[in-house]
């Protein structure tokens, strides 16, 4: 099946567990969040805060009912039960920090991308309740082959969402270039590694290393403008060669 987008997420999808919002079946990249009437928004953002503050393993039925004021059959409701909640909160962690990024990089100036890359990365990066989700999942995620699927799902998301950062105008072809694959899971790692100092340290100062890393970046010829795979990138020292 596919998922639409970047914005619609447009990338090729295996079999996904869906969760229910009034018994119609929603499947990854949806951005369950803004899409969801009030009272499925209230049980997400509570178990989010479960998770963030207590841990994965606080997350119950009965804790997310009373932690948002609802019955807990809205929960089976929206739902159906606590694994689509969790693929909901997966689905959720980070996606609108994302939106709002690629938002923020349409339309950069050419020579400002760069410089917006990096500041878009340390926002990123910055965004430590959502980390602490999806840090607190990790474990879980790891030991449930349906999840680990669906957040590899999730993380070719985030790599063809950096591309369209970088000005791709056909980021989930683009992905088959393995040069812009290894450039974009560089940027989700360099993300995730200092989202987590930052989380184990309120004070840790994330313009430093970005600051090291945009001087790195610039070695790297990033595209000018928005381009078509199999176009040149950046001043034609590297193109897409499987694109």
């Amino acid at each position: 099946m596919t998922a639409e987008g970047t914005r619609g997420k447009t990338l090729a999808t295996g079999p996904q567990t869906p969760y229910v919002v009034h018994s119609r079946p929603q499947t990854a990249f949806d951005d369950p969040l803004p899409a969801l009437p009030e009272t499925a928004q209230k049980l997400l953002l509570a178990a989010k805060h479960i998770i963030a503050t207590h841990g994965f393993d606080a997350l119950t039925l009965n804790a997310v009912a009373a932690s948002s004021g609802e019955n807990k059959a809205m929960i089976a409701y929206y739902f159906g039960n606590k694994a689509g909640l969790v693929a909901a909160v997966l689905d959720s962690v980070i996606h609108d920090e994302y939106v709002a990024s690629q938002n923020r990089m349409q339309d950069v100036d050419p020579a400002r991308r760069r410089p917006q890359l990096i500041e878009e990365m340390r926002r990123m990066a910055g965004s430590a309740e959502e980390f602490r989700v999806f840090f607190e999942m990790l474990p879980h995620v790891l030991r449930d082959e349906e999840l680990r699927h669906r957040v590899a799902l999730l993380y070719r998301w985030y790599w063809a969402m950096k591309l369209e950062w970088l000005g791709i105008t056909s980021p989930a072809r683009a992905l088959e270039d393995p040069d812009l694959l290894g450039l974009t899971q560089l940027l989700s790692a360099v993300i995730d590694g200092l989202a987590v100092q930052a989380a184990i340290d309120p004070a840790f100062d994330l313009a430093n290393p970005y600051r090291i890393f945009d001087a790195m970046l610039s070695t790297f010829a990033l595209p000018g403008k928005a381009v078509e795979p199999g176009q040149p990138v950046g001043d034609g020292r590297r193109r897409p060669t499987s694109v």
